[in-house]
């Protein structure tokens, strides 16, 4: 009865082996077949933030250059309205130094005209 015992506790022993093996297989069949299943729904998520992450920073780029050559263009202007002034100071100097009779003919006129227009 010592050897039935025995033989049946080793049977047993080798049973409950073989099914933790195979549990243990089942399981990691499962884990790999859920892993896989994962990563075939993730690789086209995966391609579509791509190309919205890439079409987000093309427009971001797009908008930085327009944003400062509106700004390049700004202050182009900005230079140009604040040097007007003394161009034409400049300009009239370089007139009246070049043609004084002409010059003083001119603001006469403009002086009538001026008179004119106020006076009514």
């Amino acid at each position: 009865m010592e050897k039935t015992t025995a033989y049946m506790d080793g049977h047993a022993t080798d049973a409950a082996a073989n099914a933790a093996s195979a549990l243990q297989r089942g399981l990691e069949s499962t884990g790999n077949a859920l892993h896989s299943g994962i990563d075939k729904m993730a690789n086209p998520a995966r391609r579509v933030v791509d190309g919205m992450s890439s079409s987000a920073h093309s427009a971001v780029d797009a908008l930085a250059s327009s944003a400062s050559h509106t700004a390049s263009r700004f202050a182009d202007q900005t230079r140009r309205l604040t040097e007007a002034p003394s161009k034409a100071v400049k300009r009239s100097k370089s007139m009246i130094q070049d043609r004084p009779f002409q010059a003083i003919g001119l603001a006469l006129a403009a002086g009538f005209v001026i008179g004119r227009l106020t006076s009514r």
